[in-house]
Order: structure tokens, then sequence, then C-alpha cells
């Protein structure tokens, strides 16, 4: 088997799904950064000046983390779903039930470490945003992996 079709296939080696897992996670992230790129520009400017006091900023991060975050899931949940786990264990309201519940838990250990980048390290938001990414994308792998997929 080629590793192109490794790649494309569900049923491969833990060690390429991880990758594939990794390369969802990579999107996710990049959806991210642009969707909260676009959401401070328009909504929330003032999180862009560097003058701000960092504890207001850190705090006033944490909404649009938030809303990011629901549709950064969703986009996730589909890939995961599409390209790295077989679905089946569970309905698929259940199912997207428990992704979001085993996602959540990380996302939010994630937005109060960005916010404590941004508080006391003084950090500008946007690299503040993605010092949290490995453990996240480590928790994920192994909740949905075991508990949420098939395989």
């Amino acid at each position: 088997m080629t590793l192109v079709q490794k790649l494309l296939a569900k049923d491969t080696h833990p060690f390429i799904q991880f990758i594939k897992y990794g390369i969802c996670g990579v999107s996710a992230l990049v959806t991210h950064v642009i969707l909260f790129r676009l959401l401070i520009s328009q909504f929330w400017p003032h999180l862009m000046d560097p003058a701000m006091d960092a504890w207001d900023k850190a705090v006033a991060s944490l909404f649009p983390t938030f809303l990011v975050f629901l549709v950064t899931n969703a986009l996730v949940y589909f890939l995961n779903t599409r390209w790295v786990f077989t679905s089946g264990r569970h309905s698929p309201v259940k199912e997207f039930f428990l992704f979001t519940l085993v996602n959540t838990p990380g996302a939010f250990a994630g937005a109060l470490g960005q916010a404590a980048l941004i508080r006391y390290l003084n950090w500008d938001i946007m690299t503040a945003m993605v010092g949290f990414v490995v453990p996240n994308a480590l928790i994920n792998f192994i909740c949905r992996k075991f508990f949420i997929f098939k395989h």
C-alpha cells in the first residue's frame, strides 16, 4: 500500500491515523486563527491595541475564542468522521455531543491558557492563541479514538 493509499484509507496504522488527525487539527487551527482574526478586527479591534491593559485584553479574548470554537469544533468533527475515524460506536447526535464534550475541556483550558499568556507574559493576542495546541491535540486524540469513534 502506498503512502497516499494509507492516507486515504480509514483502516490504517495508528501512526498514520495520528498524522491524519494532526492534519485535521492543523486545518481547524488555521480556520480558528483566520476566523478569530476576522472577528476581532471587525467586532473587537481594541483587542489588538498593545496599550490595552493585559487583564482586560485577556478577559475580553474569551468570548471571541468561544464563538470560533463553535465553528472549528463542527469543522474538525466533520473532517475526523470523513477521514480519520469510523463512526458507528454511537448514534450521530450522541457522537457529536460526545465529541464536543471531549473537546470542551481542552478548549476551556486553552482559552484560560491564552488569557494567562496575555495577562502574565504580556504576549500579543494572536501569539497567545496557539500556546495551548499540543496538549489539546494529544488529549483529544486519545479520548476520541477510545471513547467516541470505533477506530
